[in-house]
């Protein structure tokens, strides 16, 4: 009995000593801008449900209510460095914090594949932080995997290479090439959970001088490259693309069908004028 007392009373001296160890390392990390107390109240159970909403496409969100991943999500943002502005570029998601299945406790944007160079990339009007792409990694890719038997090998390396084959093809058909385009993918609403910010500043950049992206429709252009994904799984992707010139109020269709090479870990894309068919 008395053995019993001693090990119970060691292990409790372990236990003191091993919890005044951690909120010590705690306190360093917060020092020295490693670690963060801002969001200290979701370890304190204040904090029921995650929503996580896509920006893009109202319909894509995802429900967290584990208190495991809830946790996991909190050592994330509790690791965040606090940053002094926010990225240029347009947020991805939205992360609503619930106290309770109705009562918010807050709310931030993110801007998922962010580099640390680029701004903070959570963020609401009180402050900004740098993530990092853990959040990504393991916590918004395991619900993209939900969706994995159909969600196109690569998005970003079949999607973006078709709008700019599909463009060049159209201006090699004779088209004046001063005439400015706009590519509208805004309102591609079977795709827009997949568009990414960072991916659309990298297709920017090889887009030629007179093409640009349509993000609101007060932008007007000479022309205007519409994208209508039509269907899609991992290895397979079919999409509608038509050119409309707002002068001449003639129109350009484009019947892209593009297949993916799982030895090649590549996409072949064809885009042709006439609809093949079962498109």
């Amino acid at each position: 009995m008395r053995l019993k007392r001693l090990v119970s009373f060691f292990i409790l001296i372990l236990l003191i000593f091993s919890t005044s160890a951690c909120e010590k390392v705690d306190k360093i990390q917060v020092k020295m801008g490693l670690k963060n107390e801002d969001f200290n109240y979701m370890k304190q159970g204040k904090i029921r449900k995650i929503i996580i909403q896509s920006t893009r496409d109202r319909g894509f969100r995802f429900v967290v209510t584990s208190p495991e991943t809830i946790n996991e999500i909190y050592d994330i943002l509790s690791s965040a460095k606090i940053a002094s502005q926010k990225s240029t570029l347009d947020p991805d998601y939205i992360f609503d914090l619930y106290k309770s299945d109705k009562v918010k406790y807050d709310s931030f944007y993110y801007i998922a594949g962010i580099d640390k160079k680029d701004g903070g990339n959570l963020y609401n009007n009180k402050k900004k932080y740098i993530v990092s792409g853990r959040i990504d990694n393991d916590i918004i890719k395991d619900f993209l995997d939900i969706d994995a038997k159909r969600l196109p090998n690569n998005f970003n390396k079949v999607y973006y290479p078709m709008i700019l084959q599909a463009l060049n093809q159209y201006e090699s058909s004779g088209v004046d090439k001063n005439k400015t385009i706009g590519i509208n993918f805004k309102d591609d609403v079977n795709a827009l959970k997949y568009i990414l910010s960072t991916d659309i500043e990298d297709f920017k950049k090889k887009l030629p001088s007179n093409a640009s992206i349509i993000k609101d429709d007060k932008v007007s252009t000479d022309i205007v490259e519409k994208v209508e994904t039509r269907g899609y799984k991992t290895d397979a992707y079919k999409c509608k693309i038509t050119f409309y010139d707002n002068k001449t109020m003639i129109q350009k269709v484009y019947y892209a069908v593009c297949s993916y090479d799982k030895g090649k870990y590549s996409w072949t894309i064809s885009i042709s004028d006439s609809q093949p068919a079962n498109f």
